[in-house]
């Protein structure tokens, strides 16, 4: 009948699996020195550098006449500024009550914060600090400004450079969305017993919402249609704040409208070393043969 329907709000759907933060890990409690949230002044550490271990053919174990390895510094120390997630509604009160949007705002942030990470992880937008697009240097095997290259041959290119930068440490490969069903049927990729994809060499595959579109690496071009920019990182690790309403009740109030806003709001930071950071334009066309 009509005016007589039932008025529902729809639940929160099922999320998808393997996200950003869903992966990478929260930086450790020890490094924030008892305090939980001094992360919010920013982070600086010392990175790890990007060098193997030397092998040669000396026998002798006397420092002076014996090793010829040329020492390494230490390296520059980087500092990574947060960034802050929000979101907000406007409502009547003859409509909605504060709880209702409350509880619609803190559902959306829980659903979109990965996608939000994400995002920042590529471009650096919100924070003004280091992001993959901002990093990343030209691996061997592709050198900036050349043709977009079939996904495999790409994913094989971002395995050889993690290799040589990590010397066997687990990398991190940065997947859009729209890539990801031909780095799995293409590149071998396999769900490992915690469900995260692995290549065969080990590194970690990652996608999310928010790598769709990813930016170019500094002072690149735009990825054509039909095209992605995939990012190859070292470990990547988080810190965020829990959400926090802000402003409550009569603080957002219209009163002459019976309209009130509600806002809600959360803070972020992401961290990792610059050196490892590689990128590669990928072809959605599995048959084109460019290298």
């Amino acid at each position: 009948m009509s005016g007589m329907e039932l008025v529902i709000r729809l639940p929160l759907g099922p999320m998808q699996p393997r996200r950003l933060l869903d992966v990478i890990p929260r930086i450790p409690p020890q490094e924030v020195g008892g305090n939980p949230l001094r992360w919010l002044e920013g982070v600086t550490w010392e990175p790890w550098p990007c060098r193997a271990l030397v092998a040669d053919d000396e026998a002798s174990c006397d420092r002076e006449s014996g090793f010829t390895v040329v020492p390494h510094a230490c390296e520059a120390a980087l500092t990574q500024t947060p960034f802050r997630i929000s979101d907000a509604m406007k409502a009547s009160t003859l409509d909605l009550d504060f709880p209702t949007v409350e509880a619609y705002l803190g559902a959306r942030y829980s659903m979109q914060i990965s996608a939000t990470f994400a995002s920042e992880l590529l471009s650096g937008t919100a924070s003004g600090g280091m992001s993959l697009s901002s990093e990343a240097t030209a691996p061997n095997g592709a050198a900036f400004g050349v043709a977009a290259t079939p996904v495999w041959n790409a994913m094989s290119i971002l395995e050889e450079e993690i290799a040589e930068r990590l010397q066997g440490q687990v990398g991190f490969i940065h997947v859009p969305p729209g890539m990801l069903v031909q780095a799995v049927s293409e590149c071998a990729l396999t769900l490992d017993p915690t469900g995260w994809w692995r290549t065969p060499a080990g590194n970690v595959v990652i996608s999310d919402a928010g790598y769709m579109n990813p930016p170019p690496p500094t002072n690149e071009a735009v990825s054509s249609t039909g095209e992605d920019w995939l990012y190859a990182s070292g470990p990547v690790w988080y810190e965020a704040t829990a959400p926090m309403l802000v402003g409550q009740g009569s603080q957002t109030m219209l009163m002459t409208r019976n309209t009130f806003e509600q806002y809600i709001a959360g803070y972020g930071i992401l961290v990792f070393d610059p050196c490892p950071v590689t990128a590669v334009l990928a072809s959605y066309n599995i048959e084109d043969e460019t290298p």
